[in-house]
């Protein structure tokens, strides 16, 4: 698919909340708000800020988790969204959603303890934007980033939704900027269960799928993120089970 045919679908989708949801979920096998939850065991503090927070569902999960969490959202047709999302689960109040951009943060400094952002657009390579993060970040927050994650064929549906997201999304928005990519080694490594590493950071195996958090010193994703450029310390993680992966960058600022 063509740039700006992709630029002017997903500018449809984030104008029309059923087809937003539609396509945050069924190319995805459901695992969307999965991998959104990933920052949840990551947040640092109590104050909590996301970027671009789209239907609000994350947002309504970190209030009912008692943090106090707020939005800012560039899209009207989102904001709206969001806002009858937190009247729908009864948590917080619609004003903590404000329409406005990450590149022009509406608040003081030194506000949040972490500033969120899951799947964003081109709005998290602006320099203007970490500027803005590390500006609102207290000293000791940390800015958490799930830029991406795939699915992995492990069977014919899922083989067949990868194809959907390469062709909606594009392959590097899909599978990251690797020059190499080789499917049959993913599966491979993710069936093989954790590997003996001392970047592993947490093994799940509680349930039959099982989740990995590794620490990569070297990840061929985030990198486009000018985090050291603004005093933000880089840190990635991978985030695997044997049916998909997670790509998450955190800077922190000292």
């Amino acid at each position: 698919m063509r740039p700006t045919l992709r630029k002017w679908l997903f500018e449809t989708l984030y104008k029309n909340r059923y087809l937003y949801r539609f396509a945050s979920t069924v190319p995805f096998a459901g695992q969307w708000r999965v991998w959104q939850e990933l920052v949840i065991p990551r947040l640092h503090g109590r104050d909590v800020l996301e970027l671009g927070c789209g239907l609000g569902d994350l947002l309504a999960t970190m209030l009912e988790a008692g943090y106090n969490a707020r939005a800012i959202e560039h899209s009207p047709q989102m904001v709206a969204a969001a806002r009858d999302t937190l009247r729908r689960h009864k948590q917080g109040r619609p004003a903590l959603v404000i329409q406005g951009s990450a590149q022009s943060l509406p608040f003081s400094d030194n506000t949040f303890d972490t500033v969120v952002s899951t799947f964003p657009s081109e709005y998290i390579y602006d320099p203007h934007t970490i500027s803005e993060v590390a500006r609102v970040l207290r000293s000791g927050g940390r800015l958490i980033v799930v830029e991406g994650a795939n699915l992995l064929p492990i069977n014919p549906m899922q083989s067949f939704l990868l194809l959907l997201q390469a062709l909606i999304y594009g392959t590097s928005a899909v599978f990251g900027p690797r020059r190499r990519h080789n499917l049959d080694e993913e599966v491979a490594r993710s069936r093989s269960g954790p590997a003996a590493s001392e970047h592993i950071l947490h093994v799940n195996r509680d349930t039959s799928t099982g989740i990995t958090s590794e620490e990569l010193p070297d990840a061929w994703f985030g990198q486009s993120i000018p985090l050291e450029a603004h005093g933000l310390r880089r840190r990635s993680e991978r985030v695997r089970s044997s049916r998909w992966e997670v790509y998450i960058t955190i800077g922190e600022k000292a």
